[in-house]
């Protein structure tokens, strides 16, 4: 059954000698399907609202952000794991790869749950960046 809930998104990135934190909010909901859970929320952004559909196994976590017709992006998160992550941005499609450092989906209080992913960016043998995401799920 799926419960409504508020989002706070946390993101920092790390580009060579450039960082930046990026805070975003959002409204949606969650659902417990057996061991993995649906997180589904639409994040404020300037530029118009954005839907973001997560995917949180036990050892995973799949990320789709973004209309799959316009710009988006899919990206799978795996502990130590290299796994292929696809941007389109002005109808260009970038192929990446994500080496997940961290990935933590835990309950902090009642009513409150936090997803937390850190992960490198890699263009071939290129590092993109290092980046930082922190999602506070709130009943």
């Amino acid at each position: 059954m799926s419960r409504e809930v508020e989002i706070k998104i946390t993101s920092e990135i790390h580009q060579e000698d450039d960082a930046a934190v990026f805070e975003r909010d959002g409204l949606g909901s969650i659902e417990r399907i057996g061991d993995d859970w649906r997180i589904k929320y639409d994040e404020k952004n300037k530029e118009g609202d954005v839907e973001v559909k997560l995917l949180v196994k036990p050892h995973e976590l799949v990320m789709q952000r973004g209309d799959i017709k316009g710009d988006h992006t899919l990206m799978k998160f795996e502990p130590g794991e290299k796994r292929k992550c696809k941007i389109m941005a002005a109808g260009k499609q970038m192929n990446l790869e994500s080496l997940t450092n961290k990935l933590d989906f835990s309950e902090i209080s009642p009513g409150k749950m936090q997803l937390k992913v850190e992960y490198d960016l890699f263009s071939g043998l290129y590092l993109v960046g290092n980046y930082a995401i922190k999602i506070d799920i709130i009943e």
